[in-house]
């Protein structure tokens, strides 16, 4: 006897009631958004205003120049991170090997860690595991994370980049799934910040958009895993994405 189920209208409602969930998230942040778009805007135009002035030397135009680029870029990002919370996890999907995609995220952010004096290492422990997914918002999931422990850590810190694979036992997902594990060397996340961190626009840091760790969530939610955090004052954080394998034999 063989029993099939068709979940698909189960799937795209549970995949709706998510978009609605971070559209009506956005609309009780907007004035909130409103002043983190006013604020770098300002300054931008305050920058490209004074590019104006003749008395400027080419040092100091150069100078008042970057810090409008800088501004600039800022609001790119912070837009960037909005349409991508929006939307959520995009249509496509494609099956991938994981270690695949932790050698390619180790070499992108190995510069910035080295650049900061911070010890990085990326290690999977997969073999030939694959995942079915969206490769480029999965990954772009990792990046907040691998960036936000980056840019947290002080030089002589240390930050590692780990993926296991795990039965449907260890999983905590209830199928045979993936870990993605970043974790670092800092002074631990306090307890009462580490519920609000997935919150919306919600940072401690002054140049964060609040959206990436909300973004990282979505992310692994929509690819029926999900995110966990793991602090202990003194003893730096670790953030577990967890999404599941692919089936044997999928295409």
């Amino acid at each position: 006897i063989v029993l099939l189920h068709d979940i698909t209208d189960t799937h795209r409602m549970r995949l709706t009631a998510e978009r609605n969930e971070r559209l009506a998230a956005m609309g009780e942040m907007v004035a909130g958004l409103a002043h983190q778009l006013r604020t770098p805007l300002a300054a931008a135009l305050l920058y490209t205003g004074n590019l104006r002035q003749p008395e400027l030397d080419p040092l100091q135009r150069l100078k008042v120049a970057d810090r409008a680029l800088e501004r600039l870029r800022y609001l790119e990002r912070l837009i960037r991170d909005m349409l991508l919370f929006a939307r959520g996890d995009s249509a496509g999907r494609q099956q991938f090997a994981v270690c695949e995609l932790v050698t390619e995220l180790g070499h992108t952010l190995e510069p910035l860690a080295r650049a900061r004096q911070i010890a990085f290492v990326a290690r999977c422990d997969c073999g030939a595991a694959e995942v079915v997914g969206d490769r480029k918002a999965l990954g772009g999931a990792l990046t907040n994370l691998l960036e936000n422990g980056i840019q947290v850590r002080e030089a002589g810190g240390r930050l590692d980049f780990d993926a296991s694979a795990l039965d449907a036992a260890a999983s905590g997902i209830g199928a045979a799934a993936v870990r993605f594990s970043v974790r670092d060397s800092g002074c631990g996340i306090a307890a009462e910040l580490q519920e609000r961190l997935f919150e919306p626009f919600f940072t401690t840091r002054a140049e964060g958009t609040g959206l990436g760790l909300a973004i990282a969530r979505g992310v692994a939610r929509a690819h029926g895993g999900d995110i966990t955090l793991r602090s202990v004052a003194g003893e730096g954080a670790e953030f577990m994405l967890t999404v599941p394998l692919a089936a044997q034999g999928a295409n």
